[in-house]
């Protein structure tokens, strides 16, 4: 990094305790070398030309993610766009380093001469977001097809686990929706936010069973086109409450060739016996991640079991 000006280094230090602190937490009080590679926030105005409109691809909301090369490579440049993103951008590379790319964008440095940190991501080539790819596509796009599906169910399902089986702390992740999950060249997903997670004891480990929630209808959009991100309690007056409340009564009155499935799911295709049990399996594995019971809901280790199930079947069945 190029020295930073006096005006910005307050900030630097501010910052750096920050990312301290939230590791420390994260780490469950274990003290560890936060650091990351960094970067002036000159460095990356250039690296983005001054942060083009041109240059973005994902537009959350709450942050944008830039294309941008610098030091001779191409790199992702993830500005947070909302005034109180500080908590949220620390929280996102305390967490990023963490996973170190498993299903998430690789954390390659920060910049932490700004208000609001801005992290800097390994590059690769990407094939749109998961929104992009299904129910209302984005024009210029290809459909998904049904085993790609059920790939990407199991590898998200994957990263939840990765949370709560080898995150040192429990985490929640709390933000897990298509359009912010982008899919690479073979149409594996990755991760690309972890600032609406939240960090909870063991005593709130119910919570996690959100996060299971949020897989289920994952499932739900992978099998009807529909985006739905509510998260739980979820209204009923919600788009989300009307697409489960649909697909269980289906289910229960066994009507399942009424449910709204995207076409791309079926068409051209033969509809096997065997494509059939993966499409029940897959609705019914969606309806109790999404049951109002929080605690009969499914563990995650066993969600990533049923789908790892269903993934080898679709990949076996050769009409798929």
């Amino acid at each position: 990094m190029k020295d930073c000006k006096p005006e910005d280094e307050a900030v630097l230090e501010r910052n750096k305790r920050r990312l301290m602190e939230k590791t420390t937490h994260l780490l469950g009080g274990r003290s560890s070398d936060p650091s990351c590679f960094l970067f002036s926030k000159e460095e990356l105005k250039e690296a983005t030309n001054n942060y083009d409109s041109k240059q973005v691809f994902l537009d959350d909301g709450n942050f944008r993610l830039y294309k941008g090369f610098l030091q001779g490579q191409q790199v992702i440049v993830k500005k947070f766009t909302v005034k109180n993103g500080l908590e949220s951008s620390v929280l996102d590379i305390t967490i990023s380093k963490q996973m170190n790319g498993n299903n998430a964008l690789k954390l390659a440095g920060v910049c932490l001469e700004t208000e609001i940190p801005i992290l800097v991501f390994e590059s690769f080539k990407s094939s749109g977001t998961l929104g992009d790819r299904m129910g209302n596509r984005t024009p210029g796009f290809e459909p998904l097809p049904w085993k790609h599906r059920v790939n990407i169910a199991f590898h998200l399902a994957c990263s939840i686990a990765y949370f709560r089986l080898q995150l040192p702390r429990l985490v929640v992740h709390g933000g897990l929706k298509p359009s912010s999950v982008l899919l690479d060249e073979h149409n594996v997903p990755v991760l690309t936010d972890f600032s609406s997670s939240k960090i909870i004891s063991h005593k709130e480990g119910h919570d996690q069973n959100n996060d299971v929630y949020s897989i289920g209808l994952l499932i739900l959009a992978l099998l009807t086109g529909k985006e739905v991100c509510d998260s739980p309690p979820i209204e009923k007056s919600s788009k989300a409450y009307y697409l489960v409340d649909h697909v269980k009564e289906c289910v229960m009155s066994e009507r399942l060739k009424e449910i709204m499935l995207d076409p791309i799911v079926v068409v051209g295709r033969p509809l096997t016996t065997e494509k059939a049990k993966e499409l029940r399996d897959f609705t019914l594995l969606a309806l109790e991640c999404t049951c109002d019971q929080l605690l009969e809901r499914p563990r995650i280790s066993d969600v990533v079991n049923r789908l790892g199930d269903i993934e080898l079947a679709a990949l076996n069945n050769k009409h798929c």
